[in-house]
């Protein structure tokens, strides 16, 4: 991860942009927002350290608008996590604590003879670990800001005077005073808040179990001009720690790094990365001692890639600039959805990297939440994109190239992972999104029935998407069941695959390719003759919604992996496979037809093309011979057919089609058995948009 970071920090110093991020010490780090259920709190401290009040966070405040000073983890200052003061010994005091925050929700009273009885029969949470924990941070962290602030403004003494009054203070004595001051707010009658239930116990369902204080002073506006948290204070005194940081750094050594740089503050721990979407918290290197593994090449921790301060920084204000909320679907994409964890896409161009509009969307997938005017497909982002890289390279700046790189981290796991890392030219990502269009258009005409955007609009017949790198590893990873009724997840490609499928080419992509295929053609089968038969009705075939999309993903990905093969559209219409698709199709028009006139609208639950095609898929031989004894009634009938109206003339149409198709046949040689382009090239004629359905649609 080091090289793409540093490569992206190259960037943006040329870009100015890095320039103008600012610069922030490594260890004073922004308090997270905590996971679904947590809470933050103000404590206020007295002037002889006493706990004078607790106060939950508004839902609305940005708890990332304070910082903490963080050199160790899990010592800081003035944020940091406690747990709750006390657990319940059994499940009925468990359960009346929840009774009493229910009490509390709806607004009641509730007897302080009830919260001691309870706490009674509690047992402390605080052990001699967490009272340990709690104690570096009033003292240790404390003691470590105070020696960096030195002479504080008199506008800032606030941050000062709360340094004195922490350092007063034990992890004992707060769990004391925080235990009677909760006591007297929630028996006081006056509409305590609920939360602070969770502050006095844990009990089951609770979530998470710690919580998050943060200390301020009450008096601050008798002391200073501004509270001891306030961002101007914090900005002051981020700049103090700077000045020390590079100061004790400048004495410390000469020494370069792997970079070139000063390895000053190699060995210390590199600064996480808060990143407000799916990977949360990143670290940018690890190589721990404690892990065995790690020593296989004989040096651990900061000696196996020295990296000193001044990289770690530009590297961390690299990727906080690339993640930003803003740059979503432009600089980045969330691939999490599409795929089993938690993962990320990132793409810039290494000139102008603010520019490129949606270039990791056009990578990755679009922005899903965001309200697109084209609809978030993918030629009109290629547009965009391809119009701004040819403006960068036209502009004088030729040897523009693109960055592209993913990170990723499984469920549970701290640890975040490089899975890709490529660079390409301008005009090769320029080439590959046209080729990629391309390969997606080289279907026949097809349309799909589907329901309408908002509900009880009329179904309509919409035409195939061409995906999203990400959408296409979401289809070859999901296996149809249960006559397409049922989506699997499976594994087996990744978006690297992907990635190789739009940027690369040669003897790799074509092997990659045509495992897709096999993979596509056994996986959507079932999917794809459904929605089939379903065309043939005019109806839509229903699915899970999630998976709703890949309806009319599939067809473009099957022309996509055959375009990558080698095979085009009209080598494709042309071939047995190809017409035998068609004929099943036409076989499930003129069987429709017929029972809706001899059997008087009684049909079976499956045509008799769609009957026939899992032998074609096989046997393409056998399921022509099948075929033609069972087509005769329906020829027969459709001959004989005579009168006026639509129904007539679609019959004649499919009867003079199914002879068309019958005599392009007989003079091509079919393959006793079906190859994965065979299969491919049956299931898009199978799909294929009759002339006549364009005359159906318009008179709907």
């Amino acid at each position: 991860m080091l090289n793409e970071l540093r490569d992206l920090a190259r960037s943006l110093e040329r870009a100015g942009i890095l320039q103008e991020q600012e610069d922030v010490d490594p260890h004073f780090r922004e308090c997270p927002k905590g996971s679904k259920g947590s809470m933050s709190y103000w404590l206020y401290l007295g002037e002889g350290g006493e706990v004078n009040d607790i106060a939950p966070l508004p839902p609305d405040y940005d708890v990332t608008r304070v910082r903490k000073w963080e050199r160790a983890n899990g010592c800081s200052f003035p944020a940091f996590n406690i747990p709750p003061l006390y657990e319940p010994k059994n499940d009925e005091n468990k359960e009346k604590v929840k009774n009493l925050m229910k009490a509390l929700v709806k607004g009641d009273c509730i007897s302080i003879d009830d919260l001691e009885a309870i706490l009674a029969a509690s047992n402390s949470l605080w052990n001699s670990t967490k009272t340990e924990r709690v104690d570096n941070c009033l003292n240790r962290a404390t003691k470590e800001v105070e020696e960096q602030l030195g002479e504080v403004p008199k506008e800032y003494l606030a941050i000062k005077e709360l340094c004195v009054r922490t350092k007063l203070l034990t992890a004992e004595t707060l769990h004391s005073q925080l235990k009677e001051l909760v006591i007297k707010k929630l028996t006081s009658g006056f509409s305590p808040a609920p939360d602070l239930m969770d502050v006095l116990f844990f009990y089951a369902g609770q979530n998470p179990k710690d919580y998050q204080v943060i200390l301020e002073i009450p008096d601050w506006s008798i002391i200073g001009e501004y509270p001891a948290t306030h961002q101007a204070v914090q900005k002051w005194m981020n700049s103090r720690f700077l000045f020390y940081g590079s100061r004790s750094r400048t004495s410390e050594t000469n020494e370069r790094d792997a970079f070139g740089e000063s390895a000053a503050g190699k060995d210390e721990k590199f600064p996480p990365v808060r990143m407000h979407n799916a990977l949360g918290n990143v670290i940018l290197r690890a190589m721990n001692k404690e892990s065995p593994c790690q020593m296989r090449y004989g040096m651990i921790d900061a000696d196996s890639f020295p990296a000193g301060n001044k990289v770690r920084i530009e590297m961390k204000s690299a990727l906080e600039w690339l993640a930003s909320p803003e740059r979503k679907g432009k600089t980045w994409s969330d691939l999490t959805r599409k795929m089993d964890k938690a993962m990320l896409l990132f793409a810039y161009s290494t000139e102008r990297p603010e520019a490129a509009p949606e270039l990791a969307g056009l990578c990755g997938i679009a922005d899903e939440d965001a309200s697109d005017p084209d609809g978030a497909i993918f030629a009109a982002i290629a547009e965009r994109v391809i119009i701004t890289l040819r403006g960068i390279t036209d502009g004088g700046r030729p040897d523009t190239d693109v960055r592209i790189f993913v990170l990723a981290k499984r469920k549970g796991d701290a640890r975040t992972k490089v899975l890709v890392s490529r660079r390409y030219t301008a005009d090769h990502m320029i080439t590959s999104a046209e080729n990629w269009q391309t390969g997606c258009g080289n279907i026949p005409p097809i349309r799909i029935r589907q329901f309408g955007e908002n509900k009880g609009d009329k179904p309509i017949w919409a035409e195939p998407l061409v995906p999203f790198p990400a959408e296409l590893v979401w289809c070859l990873n999901t296996a149809w069941r249960r006559q397409g009724t049922y989506p699997e997840a499976v594994h087996g490609f990744s978006i690297n695959d992907a990635l190789s499928l739009l940027l690369d080419e040669g003897f790799e992509v074509h092997r990659l390719a045509s495992r897709a295929l096999d993979v596509m053609t056994r996986n959507s089968s079932p999917l794809l003759l459904a929605i089939g038969q379903e065309n043939a009705f005019g109806r839509v075939f229903r699915v899970n919604q999630k998976y709703s999309k890949q309806s009319r993903l599939l067809p473009s990905i099957l022309g996509l992996l055959l375009h990558k093969i080698g095979y085009r559209k009209g080598e494709i219409m042309d071939s047995p496979a190809f017409l035998v698709g068609r004929l099943m199709s036409l076989t499930d028009q003129l069987h429709l037809k017929y029972c809706e006139d001899i059997r008087r609208g009684s049909i079976p639950s499956q045509l008799a093309g769609n009957a026939l095609m899992a032998t074609a898929l096989k046997e393409p031989v056998k399921a022509l011979s099948l075929l033609g004894r069972r087509i005769l009634p329906y020829q027969s009938w459709a001959t004989r057919l005579q009168g006026e109206g639509q129904n007539t003339g679609l019959v004649k149409y499919f009867l003079a089609q199914l002879g068309e198709v019958c005599e392009n046949l007989k003079n091509l040689e079919l393959p006793s058995q079906c190859s994965d382009v065979d299969k491919a090239q049956m299931l898009l004629g199978y799909l294929a948009w009759p002339e006549k359905r364009k005359e159906e649609q318009a008179n709907e």
